[in-house]
């Protein structure tokens, strides 16, 4: 499926493709939830199509292999599991069928979703195949950012970024997918920036009520006498790596209302008057303090995926009702 926001990227690859001009590297950059992966195996399909240049027709012999997830020279590399980093075996793996000749007599698509999971190694070990790469082998590499990525690896690719769709495009779209249109709040769709299947997958997997309820838990512990620490720990383990992201969105927000800011909240609708009361329980100071925390423990949860994130979420809140600072 062509999703609407993917459409004028696409356009432009069709006119690359017609030209012969296709690059042998291409990074594609999205929010998650855009639909970064259906346009890369739209791409590779194409590429490898033997019917047509410009878009695959889906009955040659080389699409019918890709439908059954059969294809010998198409090859996709992913992280395992959420959070965990690709190894450099696994790029080994690909860089040498990216160098064998093709299985059918024409082109290899090597695919790396979430590139910006690379380990150290593995990136290194991918640039020296992106710095000499092999003839009639395109890679097509995805990512939510290039911050995670090595800049001689983003140097080396053509760039290319979804942009997410406007809040009433995304709301269109949602009520397209037959979304009840009471569910489909502002503060929905600015809790998954506007990312539509990231909001179509919170509004099915009752996403809002874990975030009422996350957020309810963490203002009954920021209250003195600070109850419910473990309820809103729980309610981080329940929502996921998301948890913090929400968190974060809601000191923000507070801060936005001590500053006497009144548009652009995340929390604009049912969690507006909750927000409020943040605001008034904590000082500035420490609002800005715990804002750079949290996202300082975002970032090393996200980097590093073996750590106890329970015990460094208590810690965090811990220290959020002491005021104590911490390194994270």
């Amino acid at each position: 499926m062509m999703y609407p926001w993917l459409r004028p990227v696409w356009q432009y690859w069709q006119n690359l493709l017609r030209q012969d001009r296709m690059p042998h590297a291409t990074l594609l950059t999205a929010e998650l939830g855009c639909g970064a992966e259906v346009l890369s195996a739209y791409l590779a399909k194409t590429v490898l199509c033997v019917n047509s240049d410009t878009e695959a027709c889906g009955i040659c012999h080389s699409c019918q292999l890709i439908d059954s997830g059969n294809h010998p020279d198409l090859h996709l590399i992913r992280p395992e599991q959420a959070g965990k980093q690709i190894g450099i075996d696994a790029i080994r793996q690909v860089t040498g069928q990216a160098m064998a000749s093709s299985q059918l007599g024409g082109k290899r698509v090597i695919v790396i979703e979430q590139a910006d999971s690379l380990g150290e190694a593995a990136a290194n070990a991918l640039l020296k195949t992106l710095e000499e790469p092999p003839v009639q082998c395109h890679f097509i590499l995805t990512s939510s950012s290039l911050d995670g990525l090595l800049p001689t690896i983003v140097s080396r690719c053509s760039k290319w970024h979804i942009h997410c769709p406007s809040e009433i495009e995304c709301k269109d779209w949602l009520i397209e997918q037959k979304i009840d249109p009471s569910l489909i709040t502002t503060q929905a769709i600015r809790l998954n920036n506007c990312a539509p299947l990231q909001v179509l997958a919170f509004l099915e997997q009752e996403g809002a009520q874990q975030h009422l309820s996350l957020l309810s838990d963490f203002l009954t512990f920021i209250h003195p006498p600070h109850l419910g620490l473990f309820d809103t720990v729980n309610q981080c383990e329940k929502s996921g790596s998301v948890a913090l992201i929400w968190l974060c969105y809601a000191l923000m927000d507070a801060l936005k209302c001590q500053q006497g800011i009144t548009v652009n909240w995340v929390h604009c609708d049912q969690s507006a008057t909750d927000i409020q009361r943040l605001s008034l329980l904590i000082p500035t100071e420490r609002l800005i303090q715990q804002i750079n925390h949290i996202n300082r423990l975002r970032q090393r949860l996200d980097q590093h995926s073996g750590l106890n994130r329970e015990l460094l979420i208590i810690e965090w809140l811990t220290d959020f009702m002491e005021g104590a600072e911490r390194v994270y």
